[in-house]
C-alpha cells in the first residue's frame, strides 16, 4: 500500500519494542513515488515506540499507574491531501495491536478521540467492542499528537520530498496541563525520476 505524504499515527507501536532502529534518511532514486509508504509507517512507529517506552520520565509515571492516553489525529502540514478515514484506521490499528502486548497493557491505557471513534463506527461499520472506549467514556490524562511536514524540490531530473514527522506526548489534566512530557521525530528523504510524473 502506498500512503500519500502523511499517514498516521498513526503510530503502530506494536512489535516496536523488539525491532531495531531505522534509517531515516534513505533516498531511492529508482522509486516510482516520492510519497511516504507503508515501509515508512513501520519504521516511523517502531522508532516512536522505542522512544516512548525508553523515556525515563514516562517510565517514572507508569511505575506508579498506567497512563491513560488519547491518540489525536495527525495534523497534516504537507501539501498532499490525506483521506480522513485513512488516518483514523491507522489510529485503530495502533490501539488494536497494542492490546496484544501484555507488558504494554500494564503501562498504557489507550482511548480513541471521540471524532475518530464516531467516524470509524459510521464509515467502517466497526462495533463498540472492536473500537474499545472513547474519550467520552474514559477521561484521558495525556494526549499523543503528531504533525507531518514536507518540503519539495522539483529541480533537475528528480523530484525530492523531505519529510519531518514530529510526535509529542502532553499532559491534559491537573496543574501541569499542557506540559510536553516527550517528543521525537522521524525524518526521511525520497527522490523520484521526473519521467514517472509525466
Amino acid at each position: 500500500m502506498k500512503i500519500r505524504r502523511a499517514v498516521m499515527v498513526s503510530l503502530c507501536l506494536t512489535g516496536a519494542l523488539f525491532v531495531g532502529g531505522c534509517n531515516t534518511t534513505a533516498i531511492n532514486k529508482n522509486a516510482e513515488t516520492s510519497f511516504l509508504t507503508a515501509d515508512d509507517l513501520v519504521a516511523m512507529t517502531d522508532k516512536m515506540a522505542q522512544s516512548i517506552v525508553g523515556d525515563p520520565d514516562i517510565a517514572a509515571i507508569t511505575r506508579q499507574k498506567p497512563m491513560i492516553i488519547v491518540v489525536k489525529p495527525i495534523a497534516n502540514e504537507t501539501n498532499e491531501i490525506i483521506r480522513g478515514n485513512q488516518k483514523e484506521l491507522y489510529v485503530h490499528r495502533l490501539r488494536g495491536l497494542l492490546a496484544t502486548k501484555q507488558a504494554l497493557r500494564t503501562q498504557f491505557t489507550w482511548v480513541l478521540n471521540k471524532a475518530d471513534y464516531e467516524k470509524l463506527q459510521t464509515s467502517e461499520g466497526m462495533s463498540a467492542e472492536q473500537l474499545g472506549p472513547d474519550e467520552g467514556r474514559i477521561q484521558p490524562e495525556y494526549a499523543l499528537w503528531g504533525t507531518f511536514y514536507a518540503a519539495t524540490d522539483a529541480g533537475g531530473k528528480y523530484r525530492t520530498d523531505t519529510y519531518l514527522c514530529v510526535y509529542r506526548l502532553t499532559k491534559l489534566t491537573g496543574p501541569d496541563a499542557g506540559l510536553e512530557l516527550w517528543t521525537d521525530k522521524y525524518e526521511t528523504k525520497k527522490s523520484i525520476k521526473k519521467e514517472f510524473l509525466d
